[in-house]
C-alpha cells in the first residue's frame, strides 16, 4: 500500500529542476499529484502536457466511435461511405454537420477502418511502402545513408507507442496479480503511410512478475503490431500567425459595417467571392472580413517588400543568370522587392567586379523605379561578413523583411509568396529547404540538352535538409539574436551558427522549415579550400559529395565500371603504402 501511495502521490527529489525535463515518464503518467513544482511556468507546462494527453485520449475515443459506426453500417448492408448522408430517422441525420463545417465529425470511411497493415494497397511496384529496420541503428533502403542513428522524432514515436502498449498490457494487472515491465526493443520495423499513419512491428523484451500465489519473475518476449493512425487533415489560413476565421455554409454570416450587423444570403455571397478568384474547400466559405482588420492584414501581407541580400565574388556567369531570373520574377511584374548586392573583388575573375556593377546599372536604367543597392567590400570573401554588411543597410526600427540568397539560386513568384507568409515579425524566421541539383554531366549521362531547373525528382537532385544558408527574417529579429558571426571566414558554418541562435535564444520565437520546389540551387562544382578548419572542410567535402549524383545513379555507375574502380582502388592503396 505504501508503494502504491508513493506512486500516485509522486515526489521528485530534484528540487527546482523537478519536471523541467522530459515529461514522458511513467511516474508522471501514473501519479495524481506531482511535487515539487516551484515555478508557475513549470506548472503551466505540466498542465498543458496533461491536457495534451487528454486530447490524445479523446482522439482515440473518436477513432473507436468511427470504427463502431463503420461496423454497424456494414451490418445494416450499407457502405461506410454513406454514413455522412445516412438518416437515423425522418429528419434526423447521423452526421448533422457537413464537410467543411467546424462541427464536422470526420470521414467515417477513412477513420472507421480497423487497424491493419493492409490499409494502403499500392497500384504499382513504385508505390510500395518500404520498411525501415530498427536495431541499435536504423537501416533504410530509401536513404542515401542506409545505416544511421535513430533520429529523435522516431525515437520519441517509439517511446510513445511502447508506453501505450505497456499501459494496455498492465490495465488489469491488479486483478490478475501480476505486472509486466518493459526492458528494451530487440528489433523492429517501421514505415510511414502519408494517408493512414505510422506502422510498427516490434520484438520487445519484457519481464513478467507475478506477486500473487506462486510468485515468479521471468523474462519474456512479445511480438506486437502497432499503428499510429492519423485523424484527418486540418487546414487553417493564417495571416502573420493569426488565424483567419471561416464559417460553414449552414452558419449565419454577417457583414460588419460599424456597429450594424446585416445578415447576407450565404449562397449569393459565395458565388460572388468564388467568381472573384477565392478557392472553395469542401462546403466552407470565408467570413465576410471586417474592412478595418482582416482585409487590411491580407493587403499588408501581399504588399510586404522583400529585400534580397546577395553576396558575390566573381561568378559572373552565375550572376547574369540570377539577374535574368530576378528581372523576370521580381522587376517586370513589380513584385515589391529590392536587391542589395554585396560585392567583393575576385582574384580568379579580376574584371568581374566592374562587369557586375555594369549589369546592375543597366538594369537600373531599364527600370528606374526599381531599387538596387551595391555595397562594395574589400578583402577576402566571407559570407557571414557580406550578409551582415547587407543587413546594415536597413533600419532596425522599420519592418524590413530580409531575404538572404545565393547567386546560384533560381526561383519563381511562388517563392516570394512563401517568404511573405512564413516570415512573421517577432514570431518566426523562415529557413526554406531548397532543391539542389546533381552534376548534370553525371545525372544526364553527359547530355548537353537544356535542363529544366524546376524538374524535381530523385535523379535530378536532392533536398538540402541540413542546409540553412537561404533564409528570411525581419531586421529587428536578426538584431535581437546578435546577427551573423563575422568571425567565421571561408566556406559555410555561418548559416548553422545563425540557425542555432534562433532555435536557442528565445522560447517565444520559432523557426519554420519546409521544402520549396520553386527554389532551386543550380549545380556548380564546389572547390573546398584545404586551409579551412576541420569542421568547415568536412562540411564542404560532404556537400561536394552529395551533389555528384543519386544513389541509384552511383550504384549503376559502379556496376558498369567495376574494372576501372578496382584499378583505381589498387592505385590508391599503392600510393598510401610505405615505400
Amino acid at each position: 500500500m505504501l508503494l502504491q501511495m508513493q506512486t500516485i502521490l509522486y515526489h521528485n527529489s530534484s528540487g527546482h529542476d523537478a519536471f523541467t525535463g522530459n515529461l514522458k515518464q511513467k511516474e508522471v503518467h501514473r501519479a495524481i499529484t506531482l511535487h515539487p513544482v516551484k515555478q508557475h511556468q513549470h506548472m503551466y507546462r505540466v498542465h498543458n502536457y496533461m491536457k495534451s494527453l487528454k486530447i490524445q485520449e479523446l482522439q482515440q475515443q473518436t477513432l473507436q466511435l468511427h470504427r463502431d459506426i463503420a461496423n454497424m453500417m456494414k451490418l445494416l448492408n450499407h457502405k461506410p461511405e454513406a454514413a455522412e448522408t445516412f438518416m437515423l430517422g425522418k429528419g434526423v441525420p447521423l452526421f448533422p454537420a457537413k464537410k467543411g463545417s467546424r462541427s464536422y465529425l470526420g470521414d467515417t470511411a477513412m477513420l472507421g477502418m480497423e487497424p491493419g497493415l493492409n490499409k494502403f494497397r499500392p497500384a504499382s511496384e513504385a508505390e510500395v511502402l518500404t520498411w525501415d529496420f530498427i536495431s541499435r541503428s536504423l537501416y533504410s533502403a530509401k536513404s542515401s545513408n542506409p545505416r544511421r542513428r535513430i533520429e529523435s522524432p522516431l525515437r520519441e514515436g517509439l517511446d510513445d507507442v511502447v508506453r501505450e502498449v505497456m499501459d494496455m498490457i498492465n490495465m488489469y494487472s491488479k486483478q490478475r496479480g501480476r505486472v509486466i515491465e518493459y526492458r528494451e526493443i530487440l528489433y523492429g520495423y517501421h514505415r510511414l503511410s502519408p494517408q493512414y499513419g505510422a506502422d510498427y512491428i516490434l520484438d520487445m523484451l519484457l519481464v513478467y512478475k507475478k506477486y500473487r500465489g506462486h510468485k515468479m519473475t521471468v523474462p519474456v518476449r512479445r511480438h506486437v503490431y502497432l499503428q499510429q493512425q492519423f485523424t484527418g487533415l486540418e487546414i487553417r489560413e493564417t495571416v502573420d500567425g493569426e488565424e483567419v476565421r471561416t464559417k460553414s455554409r449552414e452558419e449565419e454570416s454577417y457583414s460588419v459595417l460599424g456597429d450594424v450587423r446585416e445578415p447576407i444570403h450565404a449562397q449569393s455571397y459565395f458565388r460572388e467571392t468564388f467568381e472573384g478568384g477565392l478557392l472553395k474547400i469542401g462546403e466552407s466559405f470565408p467570413v465576410i472580413p471586417n474592412p478595418h482588420e482582416t482585409k487590411t492584414s491580407l493587403i499588408e501581407t501581399k504588399d510586404k517588400v522583400i529585400n534580397f541580400i546577395l553576396p558575390l565574388a566573381g561568378r559572373l556567369d552565375a550572376f547574369q543568370r540570377f539577374v535574368s531570373v530576378y528581372e523576370d520574377v521580381c522587376v517586370q511584374d513589380d513584385r515589391k522587392t529590392t536587391l542589395t548586392l554585396v560585392l567583393y573583388p575576385s582574384l580568379t575573375e579580376p574584371t568581374s567586379f566592374g562587369s557586375s556593377v555594369g549589369i546592375v546599372q543597366r538594369l537600373q536604367s531599364k527600370y528606374p523605379l526599381a531599387k538596387f543597392n551595391i555595397v562594395p567590400a574589400s578583402g577576402t570573401f566571407a559570407r557571414a561578413e557580406a550578409l551582415e554588411l547587407g543587413a546594415r543597410k536597413y533600419d532596425d526600427n522599420v519592418d524590413d523583411l530580409l531575404f538572404f540568397v545565393d547567386v546560384d539560386m533560381v526561383f519563381t513568384s511562388k517563392t516570394l509568396d512563401r517568404i511573405r507568409t512564413n516570415t512573421i515579425k517577432g514570431k518566426q524566421a523562415y529557413f526554406p529547404i531548397v532543391f539542389s541539383e546533381y552534376d548534370p554531366d553525371f545525372s544526364n549521362e553527359g547530355s548537353s540538352t537544356l535542363k529544366n531547373h524546376f524538374m524535381v525528382d530523385r535523379d535530378s537532385g536532392y533536398w538540402r535538409q541540413f542546409g540553412y544558408g537561404i533564409m528570411s527574417v525581419y531586421k529587428s529579429d536578426l538584431k535581437s539574436v546578435g546577427g551573423f558571426d563575422t568571425g567565421i571566414h571561408g566556406w559555410g558554418k555561418e548559416d548553422v551558427d545563425l540557425f542555432n541562435k534562433f532555435v536557442s535564444t528565445s522560447a517565444n520565437f520559432s523557426v519554420f522549415r519546409a521544402v520549396d520546389p520553386q527554389l532551386v540551387h543550380v549545380f556548380h562544382i564546389v572547390d573546398c579550400d584545404t586551409k579551412l578548419d576541420d569542421v568547415q572542410l568536412a562540411m564542404c567535402m560532404g556537400s561536394r559529395a552529395d551533389t555528384y549524383g543519386s544513389v541509384p545513379q552511383l550504384a549503376k555507375y559502379i556496376y558498369n565500371h567495376k574494372d576501372q574502380i578496382l584499378e583505381f582502388a589498387k592505385y590508391r592503396k599503392h600510393q598510401k603504402s610505405p615505400s
